[in-house]
Formats: structure tokens, sequence, C-alpha cells
């Protein structure tokens, strides 16, 4: 009863506050930007200026083009009007093609900012393209899948993991610290000490406000953007695993400091390391065992698994048991900190 005092009592003064606003807006911000800025998936078509000399074959190599649907081909007229073109439209290639001794002759005319693995395979892509024409092309390449049912989100969707993560499962971290560092200077943590409410009954109130808070935003945000395309016990299960876990290392940095000024580094290395991590999701070829060893690693492709029709369960449960563990752990020394900072 006494928990559950705190708790109702802490969730109506938070309300009253600011800080536990800044949560509700960067969620709407989030829904915002997701609805009317993102598409629901990017255009990946690319822009091809394209000349084509007397003496060629010229229906044969636009017949060849024309086949690629990522590509926007644009007959021009000349090479100078290729050159115009390219300066013109900055996200555009330009080719010309013309018959020499040998056959045809490529000319590949780039913007000047692409490295020189991009320029080889662009050449190889667009060479290749015309010998599938060719009465004389044999192919030789053979293509093996790995998975038939590969499921692949949109590229909104493919967002809300970082999103998630940073608003609904971290951001408890700054905002706990603030409430912490605000009783401190209101006397209410010492006031503690002469009431029958304990340490360890105060920091799991704080722990509740968060997870409450964290759950709205985090199911808002999921429900606006992504619709009923959740599994959302799944999704449930890894705000409240996630959230108390950065509720509790919030509660553990805070114990260190004495205001909200001094604690900001420390709170904003351990924000920005975790945020690292969705270097690694958006780029999986780029994983060193120093990013993986972060905890927001495992917990982005947790997330992205609640939008997927068949999601990992393994994955997502062990990521679940993992964060809860972490934050029990992490809570313990948390309310030990705090008991020793009291009774000096």
């Amino acid at each position: 009863m006494k928990l559950l005092h705190t708790f109702l009592r802490d969730l109506k003064v938070s309300y009253r506050t600011y800080y536990v606003y800044i949560e509700f807006i960067m969620a709407l911000i989030i829904v915002a930007v997701m609805l009317f800025v993102v598409p629901e998936n990017f255009d990946a078509k690319t822009k091809l200026f394209l000349h084509v000399e007397p003496g060629t074959d010229r229906e044969l190599i636009l017949d060849s083009l024309e086949k690629d649907s990522s590509t926007v081909l644009t007959l021009l007229e000349s090479r100078e009007a290729v050159v115009l073109a390219l300066e013109e439209n900055r996200d555009g290639q330009g080719a010309v093609i013309r018959r020499s001794e040998e056959g045809l002759e490529y000319e590949i005319i780039l913007q000047g900012y692409e490295s020189e693995k991009v320029r080889n395979i662009m050449e190889n892509v667009m060479v290749t393209g015309f010998k599938k024409v060719h009465p004389d092309f044999v192919e030789s390449t053979t293509t093996r899948v790995l998975d038939d049912h590969a499921e692949r989100l949109s590229d909104r969707i493919s967002y809300m993991p970082i999103l998630l993560m940073l608003n609904s499962a971290f951001m408890g971290l700054f905002i706990v610290a603030a409430y912490i560092f605000m009783d401190k200077e209101e006397g209410t943590i010492k006031a503690l000490t002469v009431t029958p409410v304990s340490i360890r009954d105060y920091l799991l109130s704080k722990v509740g406000v968060m997870l409450f808070t964290g759950l709205l935003t985090g199911l808002l945000v999921a429900v606006l953007v992504a619709g009923l395309d959740v599994n959302y016990f799944y999704l449930i299960l890894l705000l409240i695993a996630s959230n108390i876990f950065g509720t509790a290392l919030g509660l553990f940095i805070a114990s260190f400091y004495d205001s909200i000024i001094k604690s900001m580094g420390a709170l904003y290395i351990v924000i920005m390391a975790m945020a690292f991590a969705g270097v690694s999701y958006f780029m999986p070829s780029f994983s060193p065992a120093v990013i993986k060893l972060l905890p927001s690693y495992p917990l982005l492709f947790a997330f992205r698994e609640v939008f997927l029709q068949r999601p990992d369960r393994g994955l997502i449960l062990t990521t679940t048991f993992g964060f809860t563990g972490a934050a029990i752990v992490i809570f313990m020394f948390a309310v030990m900190r705090y008991k020793k900072t009291l009774t000096v």
C-alpha cells in the first residue's frame, strides 16, 4: 500500500511539471514526421541521361535500359546536353554510347562525388545490362535465394525501432534524473529518512511513473504510425523491459551527482553511446564487436521483429529477459547508492 500510495503521489506530481510532457511532445513530433514527412518507401530510382551516337543499334540499347525499372531514362541529342543536364540534376548520372572499331564504346559521366567502388559497380551494371540483350550473350551468373519467405519492412517502419528505443525506452533516463534532482532540491529524499516510505519504494515509484509514460508514448507512436501491423504483446514486453532498464540506469547515474547540470555530461555520453548502435542497424555490414556489446544493439533488432508477420520470438524473449535482469541488478545498486548517500 505504501508503494502504491507513493506511486500515485509521484504520478500526480510528475504530470504537474513539464518534464514528463517532453516525452509526449517528442512522441507527437515523431508521429507527425513519420506520417507527413517520411514516405512509405523512398524512391530509389536513379536518373540516367543518355546520348546514343549514330551508327549504333539504338533500339537494342534503349530496350535493354528500359527493362530496368530502377532507372529513369532521359534520351538527349548530344554529349553537351548530357553534361548540362547533370549540372542541373546533381543526383543523376550520364552516359554516351558510340560505335568504335572494337564494338560499342561506353562513356559514363558522373558527378564527381561517387567513390571508386560506386563507379565500378555502375560501370559493370550498365555494361552487363547492354550485353544481356546481345544475341551472343550467355548468362554466367548463378543466383541462390537463401530465404524464400524473407520479409521486408517499409522504409517508414524501418525507422520505428530506433525512435521507440530513444523516446520510449531511454528518454526516462533523462527525465527520472531530473525528478531526482528536483526532489533533492526540495528536500524530499532526505525527508524519507523520517517517514515509513523506504528508499526502495521511493525509487520503485519513479520507475513506475517512467514505465507508465513510456508505455503510453510507445503504444501511441506504434498505433498511429503502424496501425494493427504490430505484434503488440511482444512490443509491450520490450517496452517494459527496456524502459525499466533505462530508468534504473538513470537512477544509478543520478546517485553520483547533486544537480542536473553536473550529471548532463554522463547522461549525454550514455544516451549517445546507446544511439550509436543505430549505425549498425542501418548498415548491418558495419557491426564491430564494440557496437555489438552495446545493450541497444540487440534491442533495436528485437524492436524490428515486432513489426514482422513472423517475428523471431527467441530474440524478443531473450532480449526481454536480458534487459529485465540487467535492470534489476542496476536498480539494486542504485538503492544501495541512495541509502549510502542519505546516511552520510
